[in-house]
């Protein structure tokens, strides 16, 4: 259900907005609300979620993991929340001390799915083939990490995805992120493709930085990465496969899904570019979680890093009350979602989390003096 509201909200979205595909840090510094050489670098709290999902399955208390992110409960899974990278590792440390497992990194990157990565996820699971997905990742990588997250490069048959994570943390510190990150886009490229198989036919060989581990954790690289042959204390992190792997088409993959999730990808990122003030944060906040109910005022000063009450008087501050800024988000919503003949009055009364059509028909004659129905034919007049 969270998945079609959230096909129909990007319908919200038609800004003709994109990135170019970044290749190095001075590429990042031309553009101007990218993160600059002398500020810390940053990560979406939910680059957390699979590892605390993984941790709540299995019995784990999750608390200090979030203690050691910095987080509250809650806000892991905001879309707008962003941590210090190192607060990141801090967390993937506190999890190896939780379960005193030092391969937890690998376990959780190998049961990973598109969806975890939230908007970015549902992009990369529509594009055609396993290189589309790959551009998407770089095109898209802010709404996880500051810096892009790959950088490409070819010799001859051979392409080498280098993680681009800070070359300056220390390997083992930075180890159980790099092994989850590495084994996720094996995992995601394998899921995406429907190949079992993809490390045996397609991958050559994986670089990591840090040191070999101790011999009775290689069984678990092995039975993620046979046949390719393993390399530890390299110059860099990265993943050898041979070209053809890029040419794979993504199973399932939906053009107009496509279409709709990469709106919705270039609108967060234009919000990521702008939300500086309390009353911008907010209203992104209300923006991504109106799909299929209201969100409330608390999900949303959690969402903004404030608390109730000055959340409230920020939003008095800028002239509105969250209320007010509610209703309005409402408002030009269901302007735009009237816009798409395919759907229907109840359908959109749903999605902007109305109980029943009549509170919609309401709250619309209240904003415009006409009935939903009545809008939506005069401006298909138009």
């Amino acid at each position: 259900v969270e998945y079609a509201a959230l096909q129909h909200a990007v319908r919200l979205s038609h800004l003709p907005f994109a990135l170019p595909v970044l290749t190095g840090p001075a590429a990042c510094n031309s553009i101007p609300w990218m993160t600059p050489a002398n500020a810390p670098l940053t990560a979406a709290a939910t680059v957390l979620q699979p590892l605390l999902v993984y941790l709540e399955q299995r019995g784990f208390d999750t608390a200090p993991v979030l203690k050691a992110a910095g987080l509250a409960r809650g806000q892991a899974a905001a879309p707008t929340v962003r941590v210090p990278e190192p607060a990141v590792r801090a967390a993937w440390a506190a999890a190896i001390a939780q379960t005193g497992d030092p391969s937890i990194g690998l376990q959780v990157g190998r049961i990973v799915v598109p969806q975890a990565f939230g908007v970015m996820g549902y992009v990369l699971a529509n594009a055609p083939t396993v290189g589309q997905t790959l551009r998407a990742m770089s095109r898209y990588h802010r709404l996880l990490f500051d810096e892009p997250l790959l950088l490409q490069t070819r010799s001859g048959d051979e392409v080498a995805l280098h993680l681009r994570r800070d070359p300056h943390a220390d390997p083992e510190t930075n180890r159980p992120v790099v092994e989850f990150l590495i084994a996720s886009l094996l995992r995601l490229a394998g899921t995406l493709a429907a190949s079992r198989d993809l490390a045996a036919s397609h991958l050559r060989a994986v670089h990591f930085r840090h040191a070999r581990p101790d011999a009775a954790l290689l069984p678990i690289y092995a039975e993620l990465f046979d046949p390719a042959p393993l390399h530890f204390d390299s110059q860099d992190n990265r993943l050898v496969v041979d070209a053809g792997a890029l040419a794979l088409p993504v199973a399932f993959a939906d053009p107009l899904t496509l279409e709709q999730m990469s709106a919705r990808a270039r609108r967060e990122l234009r919000e990521l570019a702008t939300e500086t003030e309390p009353h911008a944060r907010a209203a992104a906040s209300i923006r991504r979680r109106l799909l299929g109910r209201a969100p409330t005022i608390a999900e949303v000063a959690r969402d903004c890093g404030l608390s109730r009450a000055t959340l409230q008087r920020r939003l008095s501050e800028a002239g509105t009350s969250f209320s007010g800024l509610l209703e309005s988000i409402r408002a030009d919503s269901a302007r735009e979602l009237l816009a798409d003949p395919a759907l229907s009055i109840d359908e959109i009364a749903g999605l902007l989390g109305y109980g029943d059509a009549a509170s919609f028909h309401h709250a619309f004659k209240r904003w415009t003096g006409q009935t939903p129905g009545t809008w939506r034919a005069a401006q298909a007049g138009n």
